[in-house]
Protein backbone atom coordinates (compact mmCIF):
# COMPACT_ATOMS: atom_id res chain seq x y z
CA UNK A 1 0.00 0.00 0.00
CA UNK A 2 1.12 3.68 -0.42
CA UNK A 3 1.03 6.69 1.76
CA UNK A 4 -2.50 7.58 0.28
CA UNK A 5 -3.87 4.67 0.75
CA UNK A 6 -2.85 4.80 4.67
CA UNK A 7 -4.02 8.42 4.72
CA UNK A 8 -7.16 7.72 3.26
CA UNK A 9 -7.83 4.68 6.10
CA UNK A 10 -7.00 6.46 8.75
CA UNK A 11 -9.11 9.55 7.64
CA UNK A 12 -11.89 7.13 7.87
CA UNK A 13 -11.30 5.46 11.14
CA UNK A 14 -8.80 7.87 12.75
CA UNK A 15 -7.03 4.65 13.49
CA UNK A 16 -4.20 5.81 14.87
CA UNK A 17 -1.79 2.25 14.17
CA UNK A 18 -3.19 3.96 10.08
CA UNK A 19 -1.33 7.08 10.65
CA UNK A 20 1.76 5.35 11.42
CA UNK A 21 1.87 3.15 8.41
CA UNK A 22 1.16 6.20 6.36
CA UNK A 23 3.83 8.32 7.83
CA UNK A 24 6.28 5.01 7.57
CA UNK A 25 5.17 4.71 4.25
CA UNK A 26 5.61 8.48 3.41
CA UNK A 27 9.29 8.25 4.51
CA UNK A 28 9.66 5.04 2.20
CA UNK A 29 8.68 7.24 -0.66
CA UNK A 30 10.76 9.80 0.10
CA UNK A 31 13.75 7.30 -0.31
CA UNK A 32 12.83 6.45 -3.72
CA UNK A 33 12.72 9.73 -5.32
CA UNK A 34 15.28 10.77 -7.01
CA UNK A 35 17.07 13.48 -7.20
CA UNK A 36 18.22 13.47 -10.71
CA UNK A 37 16.44 16.17 -13.15
CA UNK A 38 16.66 14.13 -16.42
CA UNK A 39 17.90 16.50 -18.30
CA UNK A 40 20.38 14.98 -20.81
CA UNK A 41 23.20 15.42 -23.15
CA UNK A 42 21.70 15.44 -26.85
CA UNK A 43 22.49 12.37 -28.78
CA UNK A 44 21.70 9.93 -25.98
CA UNK A 45 19.00 8.14 -27.65
CA UNK A 46 15.89 9.50 -25.97
CA UNK A 47 15.19 12.45 -27.94
CA UNK A 48 12.95 12.08 -31.24
CA UNK A 49 14.42 12.43 -34.49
Amino acid sequence: MNAANYWQLFMETGAPEMYLLYHKALKAEEKNVSDHTGHCAPGNGLQGS
